[in-house]
């Protein structure tokens, strides 16, 4: 199975594209493709929570379709560049309240200001959304398939990416008690 966070790496994270992120959010383009390549799996990590739970995907699919009702995966260079409105709020409805935390672990990793990050997720969210609305546009799938798809590729992207499972580790510490989104990832360092 292909990684999504490591296609969507590949195809956001470089050249003109890494530029266009870091000239939109504010912030220095390594540090903006350290911001991506933590920020992507959590984000993955908070759909496959949402997808598990009664109604999740269709909750997803309707962040889609409130993006503005296109795909940025469609037209990823305009996205990019003019990435407007359509992923305010979708990060923060997504993380809940680990929003903040995340923000945080990963603004200490990359010196990146919190704003600057939670510019980065807001960014990076309806990317997520949009590749996995992309590869499964052609085919109807159901809860379960998008609940194992999405399980599967939060741990593909833990495993691939050591700074973002240490901050998912350290999450969990700091959490008394392990729900919603830090829960499914602490079933999956156990998996």
């Amino acid at each position: 199975m292909d990684s999504i966070v490591q296609d969507l790496m590949n195809q956001v994270a470089t050249g003109d594209n890494l530029t266009a992120i870091s000239n939109s959010v504010g912030g220095d383009p390594n540090a903006v493709k350290s911001a991506l390549s933590m920020g992507l799996p959590m984000i993955l990590g908070s759909m496959a929570n949402s997808a598990s739970k009664p109604g999740g995907a269709d909750m997803l699919m309707n962040m889609v379709s409130k993006s503005g009702g296109s795909n940025p995966m469609d037209n990823l260079g305009g996205f990019l560049t003019n990435p407007g409105t359509a992923g305010a709020g979708m990060a923060s409805s997504l993380l809940g309240s680990q929003m903040g935390g995340i923000q945080n672990a990963i603004s200490q990793k990359t010196g990146l200001p919190p704003a600057v990050v939670g510019k980065v997720l807001d960014m990076a969210t309806p990317l997520v959304m949009g590749y996995v609305a992309k590869k499964f546009s052609g085919g109807k799938i159901d809860q379960k398939g998008l609940t194992d798809m999405l399980g599967e590729q939060s741990k593909l992207a833990l495993q691939s990416s050591p700074d973002a499972a240490s901050m998912a580790k350290d999450l969990l510490a700091g959490e008394a008690e392990s729900s919603g989104f830090l829960g499914s990832i602490k079933k999956i360092f156990k998996g």
